[in-house]
């Protein structure tokens, strides 16, 4: 122990002695080693970390699928809901979950509070209980107005002040009194940052089977695994498709961990920047290596010296190894110290694309991490320099000055492989890069098919006890919508439900008229969206043929659709499909309510850019309303400065009715975009940090090589070699090195892409995994940055005095 601490002390001082050297080799690794350190900081928050619930790997989410159909994974109806519950043997609880949105009045201001109806034993079930008060029981899950309540730690503090008296008090939820009975500890956070808790009050109806509306949870029996759940709900499945064929046929069960359905979109992001930091860590250790490997052909004598004296190669190896494990160690620290801050600015970039993001840190895992890398990458690259140090011929390192080992043949061709390897990985990086900004711009290039510039939006939902009839709710939307394009700066305003890129969807199935359906599950589907008159002239959405929805659309008057240009193609192509018929009331309903189509317009991106536009169907806000709708306003300049003339707009026609989430249609365009930018973005700083330290690395060994040369360039100057001539060779023999790495990342890009292309194209949206052009002008630009990174040092070179250079040892 005694020996190492000698070995530790003396490798400070050797790297004190030569400070720039040292501070190079410490920055580079810092970078690696911090980037690696953030991310993984990040993947083991996300991805690693266990759930912060009781035994997390019993609770899954249960899900129907019917692939054939378009669902692979579907909410669950209430009917199978309850034949579920009742006939699984694998659960020790199985919970139902509505996603609800309350409007709380009746203090300060009325406010909208996320939150969700679910089964009494929900709590019991995820296994964590209130800290203050109690759950839900059995007697208060039952059909009707719930009466209690359990609030989220965050609202108890933000709304009442931590105030314990609010503890069997009443609040108004949606007009209604509704007792608070519990308060959730801090940082409960089960599905998008839910505040309100009510009991569901399932009343299961047999005509709602083939209504999917469901988010449904289980806690397996202990002892049971997934597949042999899983197994038993299909056999559940099965039965009810038997007996239920008109509304079950086709349909299945998949279960998933819930841990995996909170994180399965954001995984392949996360692994692949993990593997591209370690990639710029493996250049940033091969840099520090030939950084290294020059500093000990400096050094070749004085080790010589010390084998003379009587050091054996394994006490100077292990001194060596010391030095550079010490350099690495502290580069380690400092790239923990820069993964500190790099870790909260991946955070802020993305905060609503990263879930599990309360729970991101530094812990004793990313510390275990962080030293262990450094600790490895110190061993396995100290080990190439401390080898070649200890491996020269002894007489020949006296006699020849320190240029027998470290700086003859097989220093040369270390330093060669190593080069080869960082211009080879940073190709890599480069196409991964490459082939995410180009997806990303095929992205922002998407048409939507609305304009998003200039429009305000804001959520609202009118409470059923307010406005109980469809009519009044129809005279309420009619009067605030006037009321709103009377406002200065309003060029008109409108209603739709759901909000184009709001992450909501409403999925009908139809019937076409004239083209019977036997069962339910045969019908086609479309996206829906209830819209008020103007909202086509708000959104400046052509219309293609016919006509738009007027304020004489309303409940008394004829049943009218508009429809998009595909469901036009799919189901007339050909013909014209204006007075054609649909209805939503499934096969075999006597008296169907027959809607006829009035007007085409074209494809709307709905849910999200990237996803494929299918049937689409608007129906008159006014014939048939939504109590729960956005708001969409055309403002001549700029929205924001609308948003508070909206907010007393709509508190001027009900001041108990809050709004939320106003802001920008833009806004919600880059949203849209904002996991592509997050991912596109990382890698690209991630590809071009590696492109820079492999062009410090070639420039390093080239400039070293020119400085090893020296003599040997005097020579040839002095026997008539002109500049242009040195110039070509130093170039030409660095370039040479460059395009064998760039041809083995070509190769290693190509078949990693192959390997990976499902993933890849899942993530590259209209990009092929083998995308020719990134193929191609990925290596031009890397071999671009190699030419000025070898051109510098060669022109270095053309300045040699021969004179000088004849007497240079």
């Amino acid at each position: 122990m005694e020996t190492l601490w000698k070995d530790v002390r003396f490798g400070l001082k050797t790297l004190l002695r030569h400070p720039s050297t040292t501070l190079v080799a410490l920055l580079t690794l810092a970078l690696g080693i911090g980037a690696n350190t953030a991310i993984f900081s990040v993947v083991n928050g996300v991805l690693l970390s266990p759930l912060p619930y009781p035994e997390p790997d019993q609770l899954v989410m249960v899900w129907e699928s019917n692939p054939g159909a378009g669902f692979p994974r579907f909410a669950v109806s209430e009917p199978n809901f309850e034949d579920f519950r009742r006939q699984s043997q694998v659960f020790a609880g199985l919970v139902a979950i509505s996603e609800a949105r309350f409007n709380l009045t009746g203090g300060d201001r009325p406010e909208v509070i996320p939150g969700a109806s679910v089964s009494a034993d929900f709590f019991r079930v995820v296994g964590v209980e209130p800290v203050l008060g109690r759950s839900f029981r059995a007697e208060e899950d039952r059909p009707g107005d719930p009466q209690v309540a359990v609030i989220s730690h965050e609202l108890w503090q933000r709304r009442f002040g931590e105030d314990r008296a609010i503890l069997n008090k009443p609040l108004i939820l949606d007009g209604l009194p509704v007792t608070v009975i519990g308060i959730m500890p801090p940082g409960f956070d089960f599905f998008r940052q839910q505040e309100i808790w009510v009991p569901i009050g399932l009343e299961v109806n047999p005509l709602t089977r083939g209504m999917h509306s469901l988010a449904t949870l289980g806690r397996l029996k202990p002892g049971v695994t997934l597949e042999g759940a899983e197994s038993e709900m299909r056999t559940i499945a099965s039965r009810l498709a038997q007996q239920y064929p008109d509304t079950n046929e086709g349909w299945s069960v998949d279960l998933i961990s819930l841990k995996d359905s909170l994180i399965e979109n954001i995984r392949p992001a996360l692994l692949m920047l993990l593997m591209a930091v370690g990639l710029v860590l493996l250049i940033a250790c091969a840099n520090v290596a030939n950084l290294l490997l020059s500093r000990v052909a400096a050094r070749e004598r004085e080790i010589a010296v010390r084998a003379a004296l009587g050091a054996g190669r394994g006490r100077l190896m292990r001194q060596m190894l010391t030095e550079n494990v010490v350099l690495f160690l502290t580069g380690g620290a400092l790239g923990l110290l820069l993964a500190l801050w790099t870790t909260r600015t991946l955070i802020a970039i993305n905060p609503e694309g990263i879930p599990r993001a309360s729970e991101i840190g530094v812990d004793w895992k990313v510390l275990l991490f962080t030293f262990g890398v450094s600790l490895l990458t110190g061993l396995l690259f100290g080990l190439v320099p401390a080898l070649s140090s200890t491996g020269a011929r002894l007489h020949e390192a006296l006699k020849e000055g320190g240029r027998s080992a470290a700086g003859g043949a097989r220093g040369k061709l270390v330093r060669n492989l190593l080069i080869l390897g960082e211009v080879a990985v940073a190709l890599v990086l480069l196409v991964g890069a490459g082939l995410l900004l180009k997806s990303f711009s095929l992205l922002r290039s998407v048409d939507p098919g609305f304009r998003a510039d200039r429009v305000l939006t804001a959520n609202l939902s009118l409470p059923e006890y307010k406005y109980p009839d469809p009519g009044q709710q129809v005279v309420f939307f009619h009067q605030l919508l006037e009321e709103i394009e009377a406002i200065p700066g309003v060029q008109s305003a409108a209603t739709v439900f759901p909000l184009p890129l709001g992450g909501q969807g409403s999925a009908l199935a139809f019937t076409i008229e004239g083209r019977p359906v036997a069962r339910v599950t045969e019908a086609p589907n479309a996206d829906v969206w209830a819209v008020s008159p103007n909202y086509f002239e708000v959104m400046q959405i052509p219309l293609l043929k016919g006509r738009a929805f007027a304020a004489q659309d309303h409940r008394r008057s004829i049943p009218r659709v508009i429809i998009n240009q595909t469901m036009a193609d799919r189901f007339w192509p050909g013909e014209d499909p204006l007075g054609k018929r649909i209805t939503f009331d499934p096969p075999g309903e006597p008296e169907p309510l027959w809607r006829t189509v009035t007007a085409v317009v074209p494809d709307v991106r709905g849910s999200a850019l990237t996803q494929e536009v299918g049937n689409q169907i608007y129906w008159p806000q006014y014939q048939q309303p939504f109590a729960e709708c956005s708001l969409v306003v055309r403002t001549e300049g700029n929205p924001t400065t609308l948003a508070r003339p909206l907010r007393d707009a709509i508190l001027s026609a009900d001041r108990d009715l809050p709004i939320s989430q106003v802001r920008p249609m833009e806004s919600l365009v880059r949203e849209a975009l904002s996991q592509s930018r997050f991912q596109a973005l990382l890698l690209g700083i991630f590809a071009g940090l590696a492109l820079l330290l492999a062009a410090i690395g070639v420039y390093g060994v080239i400039s070293y090589s020119v400085t090893q040369r020296t003599h040997e360039i005097g020579i040839r100057m002095a026997l008539g070699a002109r500049p242009p001539q040195v110039l070509a060779m130093i170039v030409r023999q660095g370039m040479a090195l460059v395009l064998a790495g760039a041809l083995v990342g070509v190769a290693l890009s190509w078949l990693l892409a192959f390997y990976l292309s499902e993933r890849i194209n899942a993530m590259a949206y209209g990009v092929s995994a083998t995308d020719p052009i990134t193929f191609l002008i990925v290596p031009l630009v890397l071999l671009a940055v190699a030419l000025i990174a070898n051109y510098l040092p060669a022109r270095r070179a053309t300045r040699v005095d021969p004179l000088v250079a004849l007497r240079y040892d």
